[in-house]
């Protein structure tokens, strides 16, 4: 079995970070992998780090659609892949025009995201009209080019069945999973990050976009009494994105820079979150989150926002409290919850590890994919 997987770029993110460790996986149980980039995009994951060497990763040559489009073809005609996966929209797009002529493969696209989510008409960036456009060519285009999807939850699932009218016989659902090894580590020394061993620390990890709510964060701190200020300090864990510019602005506004620090991208996550109290993540939308799994590999203790992919990971009051999106005062007392409640941290510390343990373990998820591989090639044949 041959797989081509085609994706935009190894910009760092949750889409890219689990296609480069199933190829990984792939390739050490001897199936012949290819990975394709439309891009490069910095910053970006190291491939070298998931196993992976010059021969394995190409990049198509800068230019447009179509000069992509034509070297895609000949890597196709070269490779001849069993199954092409194609992961995030621009790749998916670019296959799903090659595939409408050329039946010598399969073509898998995940669904990572919820795209049409009524969350992102909040983002002064995105405009209804275009939104709209978009949900109907990705419907038209995914019916004539893509043979089979892989939603990684249930949530995302139901969301593309509604949204572009894929039918459940065309999907087959495998969550997201984490190496447990990897957050087997020690924790980041607290004087390399300049804070005090007594402060309470809650991380947040996630790229600075609207999505992700950081300025949800920053409102429901700055409404926090001072007695609960003075406890702790909140580390934002992720690359600068289209908020990051606005967020600086109102952490100055509100007086909190020296109580929530910016990180930036960082490779040594899991050591970060080993170094933490309280993970916190306030996004409005995502597909199914990546990082809430890793803070249950971590053993933290989690606040999150009360949102369908969210509850897919966390339990409400078993590992998790859960705030409505609509009421900062609903995080800003979770907030004050957990600092104040030690052994509620330790009980929910206990759970987001055995929820970890039980459902989100990579080798399952890994062999869950490998099976699908291999339904679509035999159907084929």
């Amino acid at each position: 079995m041959k797989i081509l997987f085609v994706i935009d770029s190894f910009f760092t993110g949750g889409a890219e970070f689990s296609t480069l460790e199933i190829v990984r996986f792939l390739k050490e149980n001897g199936i012949q992998i290819s990975v394709c980039k439309l891009k490069n995009k910095e910053p970006q994951y190291d491939a070298s780090l998931f196993g992976l060497d010059s021969s394995d990763v190409f990049t198509l040559p800068s230019g447009g659609f179509w000069t992509k489009r034509k070297a895609l073809q000949k890597s196709i005609q070269e490779f001849k892949p069993d199954i092409i996966h194609s992961v995030l929209f621009n790749s998916n797009l670019m296959v799903r025009s090659i595939r409408v002529f050329d039946k010598s493969f399969i073509h898998l696209e995940s669904l990572v995201n919820h795209a049409y989510s009524s969350e992102r008409l909040k983002d002064p960036r995105v405009k209804a009209y275009k939104l709209e456009l978009h949900r109907w060519f990705n419907m038209i285009t995914a019916r004539f080019g893509t043979d089979h999807f892989h939603p990684n939850g249930a949530s995302v699932m139901q969301h593309f069945q509604e949204k572009l009218h894929i039918s459940s016989k065309k999907m087959t659902l495998v969550y997201r999973g984490r190496n447990s090894k990897n957050y087997e580590v020690a924790p980041t020394p607290r004087t390399d990050l300049g804070i005090e061993n007594d402060k309470i620390v809650l991380i947040n990890v996630g790229r600075q976009d609207f999505p992700k709510g950081h300025d949800l964060l920053v409102e429901s701190v700055a409404s926090l009494p001072n007695s609960i200020k003075e406890k702790i300090v909140v580390f934002i864990v992720g690359r600068e994105g289209n908020a990051t510019s606005s967020l600086q602005k109102l952490l100055t506004e509100k007086k909190l820079e020296k109580t929530i620090l910016f990180l930036g991208h960082r490779t040594d996550v899991p050591a970060l979150l080993k170094m933490a109290n309280i993970f916190i993540f306030p996004s409005r939308f995502e597909g199914l989150p990546g990082a809430l799994i890793e803070a249950e590999a971590a053993s933290l203790p989690i606040i999150c926002s009360h949102v369908s992919m969210m509850l897919e990971v966390v339990e409400p009051n078993k590992n998790a409290l859960t705030f409505d999106l609509n009421k900062v005062q609903d995080l800003s007392k979770a907030i004050e919850s957990l600092v104040e409640d030690k052994e509620l941290r330790t009980t929910f510390s206990t759970k987001s590890r055995m929820i970890f343990e039980e459902r989100f373990q990579i080798e399952a998820v890994h062999q869950m994919m490998l099976s699908l591989y291999q339904k679509l090639v035999n159907a084929k044949k």
